[in-house]
């Protein structure tokens, strides 16, 4: 593990000059590495073959940061049509609105009726029964605002265009419907995405900063401690809920701690365990690696979710558990296990290549960078921020593919 920091803190000065985009995605994987020293576990790197795995994490982990060094100084947000623009923004605007008073009054629901809450997301069934049964309005309207949600990440960059364009009521409308993405997350008590969203909010503003008056910064600014506390303080809840409200499962979490961590505090330990155990699981699970893995299955989980039966849902999880024992199955493993296990090492290897590739194109070029760029660089980005914890490319497969029409349309030309 000492290696890994060793190599990020380095590259972490050599990029801090230019303050690009890659310094925030180090500045990631510096708080997991160090956060490891904590938890009382060891990497053990003793054979020719573990150095190789510790080499390919590395690669992977290194062509998904470092064509961002290259996204840096972004002075102008390079305009579209406008009449392009205005039914893009009204399209994203009205559907957005749909999804977002279904969430909101779902995940009020859910957050103020649903009493255990380990029950509610693993025991099988229970949670599905709650969104067919409990919710205040049919389920076909919870199933469009799940399908149409990821809509929500094309509405973050245009909060920051109008924010250029000082179109202020504009942008604070986009900058509340973004707010599906968090939603989403407390409709299903994920801590997971309220991570996610703080992460992307700040890439985009440590991206497109230059681009804003200097008052709007100082609003933001402002904003975002407020709504970093906000977070901080939904995150440490539902921490300190699962774990009060499963003694059993406390129980048995604490008699896993090692010794040797800093703290025997599962709620303590679980801060650290969730932001640092990617590393570790990700590289003991690539040393299990023999060839056999999910054939693209974790890729395209988010659709075969809307296809297959419960029979094929549960032979997959099964097979997961398989090659993923123990709890390894559930937990984080970190963006090169993932990749390996779905796509085979040399699957990897390619798919991360094509990543640097497309990333390095669409770069900011004589300090301006494209708003139609933008509609895809709020996707590309979050494979690298959250990277620690698992591959996002599943999660937003979906919004890729509903950006690929968003992106013919972009570039159609229209005969006038």
């Amino acid at each position: 593990m000492t290696l890994i920091l060793i190599i990020f803190s380095v590259l972490f000065l050599l990029l801090l000059k230019n303050k690009s985009l890659a310094v925030l995605l180090i500045v990631v994987q510096l708080v997991s590495i160090i956060g490891t020293y904590f938890l009382g576990r060891e990497m053990k790197v003793e054979t020719g073959s573990d150095y190789g795995w510790l080499f390919l994490m590395l690669l992977l982990l290194l062509l998904i940061i470092l064509p961002w060094k290259y996204y840096y100084k972004t002075k102008d947000i390079v305009d579209i049509d406008p009449k392009k623009l205005k039914i893009i923004t009204y399209f994203l605007i009205g559907i957005n609105s749909i999804v977002f008073v279904v969430f909101l009054i779902a995940a009020i629901t859910v957050q103020t009726t649903v009493e255990d809450i380990n029950e509610f997301k693993y025991a099988e069934g229970v949670s599905v029964d709650f969104y067919y049964n409990k919710l205040p309005f049919p389920p076909v309207f919870f199933n469009f605002a799940i399908i149409f949600y990821y809509f929500s990440y094309f509405i973050l960059p245009l909060h920051f265009y109008y924010l250029y364009k000082k179109k202020v009521w504009l942008s604070v409308i986009c900058f509340l419907l973004s707010f599906n993405i968090v939603l989403y997350g407390l409709t299903f008590f994920s801590r997971a995405v309220v991570v996610q969203y703080a992460l992307l909010y700040i890439s985009f503003l440590f991206l497109l900063y230059g681009t804003l008056a200097p008052r709007f910064k100082r609003i933001l600014k402002f904003s975002l401690i407020f709504l970093g506390l906000i977070a901080t303080a939904y995150f440490i809840n539902i921490s300190q809920q699962r774990f009060e409200q499963d003694v059993k499962s406390s129980k048995t979490y604490s008699k896993g701690i090692p010794v040797e961590a800093i703290t025997q505090d599962p709620v303590v330990y679980g801060y650290l365990d969730y932001t640092s155990q990617g590393f570790f699981n990700g590289y003991e699970v690539l040393q299990l690696y023999e060839g056999e893995g999910f054939g693209g299955t974790l890729t395209f989980e988010s659709i075969l979710g809307f296809v297959s039966t419960p029979m094929q849902t549960y032979e997959r999880n099964k097979y997961r558990a398989k090659l993923w024992p123990r709890h390894y199955s559930y937990s984080f493993n970190g963006f090169p296990a993932y990749t390996v296990y779905d796509y085979g090492i040399i699957g990897s290897i390619i798919f991360c290549l094509l990543y640097f590739v497309v990333v390095k194109r669409m770069r900011p070029k004589e300090n301006g960078i494209k708003l139609k760029n933008l509609f895809l660089i709020v996707l590309l980005i979050q494979i690298p921020l959250m990277s620690i914890f698992y591959s996002q490319v599943g999660g937003l497969l979906i919004s890729f593919i509903l950006w690929i029409p968003l992106w013919i349309y972009l570039n159609l030309k229209i005969k006038r």
